[in-house]
């Protein structure tokens, strides 16, 4: 029954920050899109919005060539429903590296630095550096790869839980990041792309 929302809420993911997301804003979203409340399956619409954030999650984690053939691909969809002439444009635009998004980083605090490898970093890549960490120490629930089993750094992050859902991560996550200030931005991206340049 609520299979059929698996799209809405995707579209609703995609045009959100998954740092920041949570379950109930995009519930009361996509009420808002169909007109009705979903109280009456609200325990199965937070199960799908799980299993399809989880999913989005595991995305914004791979790597970034991953992530701009994602892009590019999109793209190329999108200019095909507009002008069939397009095409030539679009083999022209895969030739040519894209672009990043510049994404403002924050100062990172421990335990939240201790997991990521980093004490300057974006949002995004902090997902991403997350979602890279549980990977690697297998820290996924074998029976529901929702659940997150905390190790030592986790329990630090989640207020010693031993188990967290994978989207009530990020509201652990929030007081470790510290604003840097506009001016100052271009400082600390420019440490930060010293340090990857080292690491290669």
């Amino acid at each position: 029954m609520t299979e059929q929302y698996r799209t809405n809420i995707e579209a609703i993911l995609k045009n959100s920050d998954l740092s920041t997301i949570t379950t109930k804003k995009i519930r009361k979203e996509l009420e808002a899109q169909i007109g009705t409340s979903l109280d009456h399956v609200k325990k199965e619409i937070n199960t799908l919005i799980e299993q399809v954030f989880l999913s989005f999650q595991q995305q914004a984690s791979t790597s970034s060539q991953d992530s701009e053939r994602v892009l590019k691909k999109k793209d190329t969809s999108i200019k095909k429903t507009t002008a069939p002439t397009i095409k030539k444009e679009t083999k022209k635009k895969k030739q040519q590296p894209k672009k990043p998004i510049d994404w403002p980083v924050y100062k990172v605090t421990s335990p939240l630095s201790d997991i990521i490898g980093t004490d300057i970093c974006s949002r995004p890549q902090t997902v991403k550096k997350m979602w890279e960490y549980i990977r690697k120490h297998n820290l996924q629930s074998e029976t529901d790869k929702r659940i997150i089993n905390c190790d030592d750094k986790f329990k630090l992050l989640c207020d010693n839980l031993e188990q967290v859902s994978a989207f009530t991560i990020n509201k652990y996550t929030q007081k470790y990041f510290e604003k840097i200030p506009a001016e100052e931005q271009a400082n600390y991206k420019k440490i930060l792309q010293d340090r990857e340049e080292l690491q290669k």
